[in-house]
């Protein structure tokens, strides 16, 4: 994976999580992903393109410690 395509999901998993922390939200933590994931489908790998919402979380969690 590119530079470019880790800083463009970690930019997306920030959107995501910022969202989610919002008072006035009404989704749920799936639903976000669900509705941020198709954004990231063509930069993962051609294998986790079907789940593409998991690859999210995954980075969610990473930038939400800070890595």
């Amino acid at each position: 994976m590119t530079p470019e395509a880790d800083n463009a999901i970690k930019s997306t998993a920030r959107t995501a999580l910022k969202e989610y922390a919002n008072p006035n939200n009404t989704l749920t933590y799936r639903q976000i992903l669900d509705k941020y994931s198709p954004k990231i489908a063509a930069l993962i790998p051609a294998k986790h393109r079907g789940r593409a919402w998991l690859w999210l979380n995954c980075v969610c969690h990473q930038v939400a410690r800070g890595r």
